[in-house]
């Protein structure tokens, strides 16, 4: 199952890359907290895609999961080391994915996925969720999530098109 929710993550991070290199900015490092309802929120991957100025040179997202007390220290270039200062979307994602789920051919495994995170918070641009980065830390340190209880439920079958046989 955690396998399925890094695959998950792994494709989301892989539409909103950009390039690394020689010219990195500078890292800060940082630490916040995600709840759901005021409860900390565990196990949930947080992506963080920086916008505005020196989001064309240095596009490339953050990404981090919450500790069993929602705690997340996001990393851009590898484990923990820090993002760039800048003003961030956020996406929060935490699912309920039966074993046995094929990440990279989900049409393969039919299978119901259990959102706990409500869906409208699964993108960066239309999460609603934001952060500004400074060299002091990240505001506001708590990123908030409401939902209103319903389970949502997807399932990855593959709906046939209206031309198909």
């Amino acid at each position: 199952m955690h396998l399925a929710r890094h695959c998950l993550l792994l494709c989301l991070v892989a539409g909103l890359v950009g390039c690394g290199g020689a010219d990195r900015p500078e890292l800060v490092k940082v630490t916040g907290q995600v709840t759901m309802n005021g409860k900390p929120l565990e196990g949930a991957m947080v992506a963080m895609k920086l916008v505005g100025g020196d989001q064309a040179k240095y596009g490339r997202p953050s990404r981090a999961t919450t500790d069993a007390q929602g705690n997340f220290t996001p990393a851009t270039y590898g484990d923990a080391e820090g993002i760039p200062i800048g003003t961030y979307e956020v996406a929060v994602i935490k699912q309920e994915i039966p074993d046995g789920y094929n990440a990279e051919n989900p049409a393969a495994s039919a299978v119901n996925i259990k959102w706990i995170t409500p869906k409208n918070y699964s993108e960066p641009a239309t999460s609603g969720l934001k952060v500004e980065v400074k060299a002091d830390g990240m505001s506001p340190a708590v990123i908030a999530l409401e939902s209103d209880g319903k389970v949502q439920v997807e399932n990855t079958k593959v709906k046939p098109k209206a031309n198909d046989p």
